[in-house]
């Protein structure tokens, strides 16, 4: 007997067990599904065998380099480009010699059977048949193509049919046996099928086409499930095969079988090994695991406290301490689940990828590594549809749901992409039983004036670019505190979220007058003429929009040119009339917050904002309060409910004419305005370190802080703030003093103490 052995497809729906090994080399209870399938043709008596190769083809070739397996003696065909199963078996037949032969036996490469091929070609020569399929009953046959056939022979097909357009439950097992005349019918060099072309043209023609009915087993290893399937299969005998099973007892390890055991596997006492298990060989697996109709491949290293239920763990794979893994759930070659972390059911992870400690995978991860998301000084941010998915957010909306637990408010900027993103989040904070306002496009400063409207909870920003940035704020703009934050890194890290129950979803109200109320408090402060004509400089179209009437209204127009620049999150602004003529940020905000303090209002400011502020303030007889960027201990309470009800600190056009409106009625110009503020000159860093942030910062503290965020060096007037940015990888060094160049030298020699610092931690 002469064969041909399919082996050149890709195996795409068992990746990543295929992603480094082609479908033909993946291991049945230790060995290649190609090796039982040369075992089952050299019992039926065949000498010579050809693979037909394409995808990792040298692998294969290469794990049979003697060119010889078990009497039969084996070659290999390549498929430059992709020529179909009847054009690869043509040329593999040309490749070999074999179209000289009366029939040829074709048969997959990565499907289990355990046929009688000999009375398969007996019947062939009985039917004096041109080809003959072999076909098996299948109770579903809507994943198969099924043949018809009365008397032994093919009448028709039926590709996949529902069970409603099913005629036949004898699916096309991919085993046929062929003559000289039916390669005749397959062109050179083609792309050319045998359920698309070449049977098809059989019957066309009334070539005689048999159909042998096997009584076997036969598995198409198509997907994870009957992966595994097949080898429980195995294990409970249900297939005529033969391997080598290691499995024996070890001392402290309670094993129920069957299982498979390949050589030099090492267990730890106080483990349990459930049936249905395969081990294959060079694994060590710790004390204490719990391992259940799992497949644990060549070289894998479990540690202690370990479950595995129902999952695939690829060769030289890691699991840490108390790491867990379920149903159908898939840990590629080399890949590390870290300490305490979860794969769940029917997640995928790819090749050389690491699972972070105490994470719950709930998604297939593929690309990269799943590195924690973490909420840092501008949100959270990810390339779009690579790292912000639909997917991810609809995890973070669930995960929002478990901060907020109630009302939440959420909006988006322009385009496709942040609008999908949007009603992903809305979809999953609805599915965790909270109630959400879909408030559609807006900016964010019209997003966080309408969480003061609607007195929400929360609000979620969403701006998607080619990066996207998803700002999540409590009411009035202000920071999450840092007991917020922990709460949603660890529900959108570790699972740790509810899901409500089919009659629990929150309610998802469509809100349509964001950009209309948003503009009645523009209105509000727009009350004015100012002496000037103003432009607006801002490159989100949103703000541009929202500011033209305001400005269109205060403005002169033979008024002196004043251009108002907003940043793209339009929550700062500066005004620029000329060189001598400028006011930034901080300038800015100290002309609103003196105006409200002098009508007897205490003020709030970032801890962070320049110590002008309480200068400002001794005239007035005022408080100042500051707040943290990520509070800590809420002994910054006060000052974060007065903040919530100071717009202009989060709001760049409201800012600008709040500010302008004050200059307006001071009968003065804004550089004669700016003489009356005290003026202080700043200097802002940021630097990498490669250590704790907090050995940094403890060391020049000396002990002495007076904030419970950073540390001040120096005095008011003259001095330092170092802080931590959020992700703990690098400091903050805002200086002020009253002049430019000593806020520079304060810089400049913080910053060289802090680089001392870090050669000594080198």
């Amino acid at each position: 007997m002469k064969a041909i052995i399919m082996a050149g497809g890709e195996g795409s729906r068992l990746r990543p067990l295929t992603c480094t090994l082609p479908k033909p080399l993946v291991k049945l209870c230790g060995k290649p599904v190609s090796e039982y399938i040369l075992d089952l043709l050299s019992e039926n008596g065949c000498d010579e065998a050809v693979f037909t190769l394409r995808y990792k083809g040298f692998e294969i070739e290469k794990h049979f380099k003697s060119r010889r397996y078990k009497g039969i003696t084996l070659d290999f065909s390549y498929e430059d480009s992709p020529l179909g199963t009847a054009g690869a078996v043509k040329k593999a037949a040309l490749t070999a010699g074999f179209d000289k032969e009366e029939e040829i036996l074709v048969i997959s490469g990565d499907a289990m059977c355990d046929f009688d091929l000999s009375a398969l070609i007996d019947f062939h020569k009985a039917k004096k048949a041109a080809a003959t399929i072999l076909t098996k009953s299948v109770d579903d046959p809507r994943e198969y193509g099924c043949v018809i056939s009365s008397d032994g022979f093919v009448t028709g097909f039926s590709e996949k049919p529902s069970y409603m357009g099913a005629v036949s439950d004898m699916a096309n097992t991919g085993i046929y046996v062929i003559s000289k005349k039916v390669l005749e019918l397959i062109p050179d060099d083609a792309m050319w099928d045998f359920s698309k072309n070449v049977f098809p043209q059989m019957l066309k023609d009334k070539i005689p086409l048999a159909a042998f009915e096997g009584t076997g087993y036969w598995c198409d290893i198509g997907d994870i499930p009957s992966y595994k399937q097949c080898q429980r299969d195995i294990l409970f005998g249900l297939v005529k095969c033969k391997f080598d099973n290691f499995c024996s007892e070890i001392e402290g390890v309670k094993i129920n079988s069957p299982c498979f055991f390949g050589e030099n596997v090492k267990v730890g006492a106080g483990t349990v090994i459930d049936s249905g298990s395969v081990i294959e060989s060079n694994t060590n697996i710790g004390k204490n695991c719990k391992l259940r109709d799992c497949i644990i491949g060549n070289g894998a290293f479990l540690s202690d406290k370990v479950k595995c239920s129902g999952c695939i763990i690829c060769e030289n794979a890691v699991m840490e301490q108390g790491s867990a893994a379920y149903e159908n759930s898939v840990l590629g070659s080399g890949s590390i689940m870290g300490r305490d972390s979860v794969l769940e059911p029917n997640v995928k992870v790819w090749d050389n990828k690491k699972i972070p400690f105490g994470v719950m995978q709930k998604n297939n991860l593929k690309y990269g590594v799943n590195t924690l998301k973490e909420i840092d000084e501008e949100g959270i941010e990810g390339e779009t549809n690579s790292e912000i998915t639909p997917s991810f957010m609809t995890v973070l909306g669930s995960a929002c749901e478990a901060v907020f637990e109630n009302k939440v408010i959420v909006s988006c900027g322009c385009g496709n992409a942040a609008s999908v993103l949007k009603a992903c989040f809305c979809a999953g904070f609805s599915g965790a039983g909270g109630k959400v306002a879909d408030c559609g496009v807006s900016s964010l400063p019209a997003l966080i004036h309408l969480s003061r409207v609607m007195n929400a909870e929360g609000l979620v920003y969403i701006d998607a670019s080619a990066t996207s940035r998803i700002t999540v704020l409590n009411k009035g703009g202000l920071p999450l505190t840092r007991v917020q934050e922990r709460k949603l890194e660890s529900a959108l890290n570790r699972g740790d979220y509810r899901n409500a129950g089919w009659d629990g979803f929150g309610e998802i109200k469509t809100f349509k007058n964001a950009g209309l109320l948003y503009s009645t408090a523009l209105e509000e402060a727009s009350g004015f003429n100012c002496r000037y004509n103003v432009t607006l400089n801002c490159n989100n179209p949103l703000i541009a929009a929202a500011a033209a009437m305001p400005l269109k209204k205060i403005s002169t127009k033979k008024g002196e040119p004043l251009t108002i620049n907003i940043n793209h999150e339009g929550n700062k602004a500066e005004l620029f009339v000329n060189q001598n003529e400028k006011a930034d940020y901080a300038k800015l905000v100290t002309i609103v917050a003196l105006s409200l303090m002098e009508k007897g209002r205490d003020i709030a400011v970032p801890l962070e904002f320049p110590s002008v502020i309480e200068e400002a303030a001794k005239s007035t007889g005022q408080t100042v309060k500051r707040f943290y960027k990520c509070t800590n201990d809420n002994s910054d309470k006060e000052a974060r409910m007065l903040a919530a009800d100071q717009p202009f600190l989060f709001d760049g056009l409201i800012l600008a004419l709040n500010a302008l409106q004050i200059i307006t009625e001071s009968f003065v110009g804004l550089g004669q305005y700016l003489k009356t503020i005290p003026d202080l000159k700043s200097e802002n860093r940021f630097l990498c370190v490669h250590c704790p942030p907090q050995r940094i910062i403890g060391k020049l503290a000396s002990g002495q802080n007076e904030f419970s965020e950073g540390v001040i060096l120096g005095k008011q007037g003259n001095r330092v703030l170092l802080r931590s940015n959020k992700k703990g990888n690098g400091l903050y060094m805002y200086a002020e003093s009253y002049s430019q160049e000593t806020a520079k030298a304060l810089c400049d020699r913080v910053e060289g103490a802090v680089k001392k610092l870090l050669e000594r931690e080198r």
